[in-house]
């Protein structure tokens, strides 16, 4: 078990950066091309492998021999299609390599890096097996999807609401993240190893800063990736949420994965396409991880369709039908596990008069507005908030108003504003004790959407680079000022 362990763990993440460097071409920086791949591989290759384990157990039963010759054959399809994309040039990017100064940013990032580590690896080590929701949930039905035998299927049936007490272990949520946990404790042959889940917990964590960190190199240059990942890890929640073993933090990766994409797909020339897949595919794996999610991929695909209708992109038909591609594995396991497989859920109580009568009490809309402004303030202290840092960056380094008014901008910060809205509205309609919900998961549901949200203004932002580019004429000027005051002063 020793020796297959780091196999099992593995093979997801080759998968993925097989698929990823299939689809994409190779960016510039090298370095950054490399950590993108990488993160992105990571987070799609669990999406993807969870998807076939749960496949394999419905259409042919549980069985680890068939789960793993389809796992080698998907391999070995990626590694086909890797090998025929060697051949594409790269894709230049901004210049992305410490210049003067800025290469203090990489030594703050690295100690950054370092402390957030070491706090991940003390949270886990006191607490293995997560707080409540990890092994109320996910991990509790990731041990029932191990099974080998019919009981596999009580992971998604109305008597799993009992194990935890009052339906919660959540039945109706999708799987990625039990499926996936599942299939490696299914290989590994124990459902009693901790290393799963923490490792899991792990890559989807540490995936955000390389997606975050990679993503900004290529598309804004190094002082911003720098700084977006410096940001990141100096957010509270999300330090504080990444060993928790919940699926909030994989879903905040999809989501983040989603809108770094759609920019480098922004970014790239119009005949170089196959980016729309992956794209889908990020999507797609947001809708399998949580019910949010799925709203999230039709969101996803509103802000892609209007960004190509406003931007007017040639074969944005062609672009659409490789968006759903990548997305349609994915979301239609998502679609068919809720209609047949998954029990009601929290929300079968909704009716239109319980709705349209909370929607006219406005306590409500003050205790939320409340509650998102406490939960807000907690995600950092003082200079090291996010929204603190960001805004000293906005004053600082300056925010282009042609860079506001770019379509791919207003597309993907639409959506998630659409995203933000759609969470508001959830509690105010909620059929559960509305101080309860906000109380037990608005924490959880800010940690989906921060690190968008600091990638989508990093994006808007002068870098560091522009800024003193831009200061360099001024500075000129006023040194061409001086010189003519001293030579007038010289002839009087």
């Amino acid at each position: 078990m020793v020796f297959a362990l780091p196999i099992v763990l593995l093979s997801p993440i080759v998968l993925g950066f097989l698929i990823v460097r299939s689809l994409s071409p190779a960016r510039q920086p090298g370095w950054a091309g490399f950590v993108l791949n990488a993160s992105l591989g990571t987070g799609l290759g669990a999406g993807v492998s969870s998807l076939l384990y749960f496949l394999v157990w419905l259409l042919i039963g549980p069985s680890n021999a068939a789960y793993i010759t389809a796992e080698i054959a998907l391999l070995t399809v990626a590694s086909v299609g890797c090998w025929m994309a060697r051949s594409r040039s790269p894709v230049s990017g901004m210049p992305a390599a410490p210049g003067g100064w800025t290469w203090l940013l990489l030594a703050a990032l690295v100690v950054a890096l370092g402390l957030s580590l070491t706090l991940f690896i003390s949270t886990v080590s006191s607490n293995p097996y997560g707080t409540w929701d990890a092994f109320a949930i996910w991990n509790l039905r990731a041990k029932i999807l191990a099974q080998h035998d019919a009981s596999w299927r009580n992971a998604f049936s109305a008597v799993s609401g009992h194990l935890a007490g009052g339906h919660a272990t959540h039945g109706d949520y999708p799987l990625m993240l039990s499926a996936y946990i599942a299939r490696c404790w299914s290989l590994l042959g124990s459902v009693d190893d901790v290393t799963p889940p923490i490792v899991t917990a792990g890559l989807f964590s540490f995936g955000i800063v390389g997606l975050m960190v990679a993503g900004l190199a290529i598309l804004r240059g190094w002082s911003a990736a720098m700084m977006g990942g410096l940001v990141l890890l100096g957010t509270g929640g999300y330090l504080f949420e990444s060993p928790s073993q919940f699926a909030d933090v994989p879903l905040g990766f999809y989501y983040l994965a989603v809108f770094v994409l759609l920019f480098l797909f922004d970014a790239e020339p119009d005949g170089r396409r196959a980016t729309a897949v992956l794209v889908g595919l990020a999507a797609g794996c947001a809708a399998w991880t949580k019910d949010e999610g799925m709203l999230f991929a039709i969101l996803a695909i509103m802000a892609l369709a209007a960004y190509l209708y406003v931007s007017k992109k040639d074969q944005s038909v062609r672009t659409l039908a490789l968006f759903m591609a990548g997305a349609f594995p994915l979301a239609a396991a998502a679609l068919y596990f809720k209609i047949f497989l998954a029990p009601k859920g929290i929300w079968a109580p909704v009716t239109p008069s319980s709705i349209a009568h909370k929607l006219m009490e406005p306590g409500r809309y003050v205790q939320i507005v409340k509650a998102f402004w406490e939960e807000g303030l907690a995600q950092g202290t003082g200079l090291a908030h996010p929204a603190v840092c960001l805004a000293v960056l906005a004053v600082c380094l300056g925010v282009p108003r042609a860079r506001l008014r770019r379509p791919i901008l207003i597309a993907s910060a639409g959506a998630w504003l659409a995203i933000f809205l759609a969470y508001f509205f959830s509690y105010l309609v909620t059929p559960l004790d509305l101080a309860w919900h906000l109380g037990t998961s608005l924490d959880r549901l800010l940690v989906q959407l921060v690190p968008s949200a600091i990638f989508l203004a990093m994006a808007v932002f002068r870098t560091a680079e522009e800024t003193a580019i831009s200061a360099e004429p001024e500075k000129a000027a006023r040194v061409s000022r001086k010189k003519a005051r001293r030579m007038q002063a010289a002839k009087g």
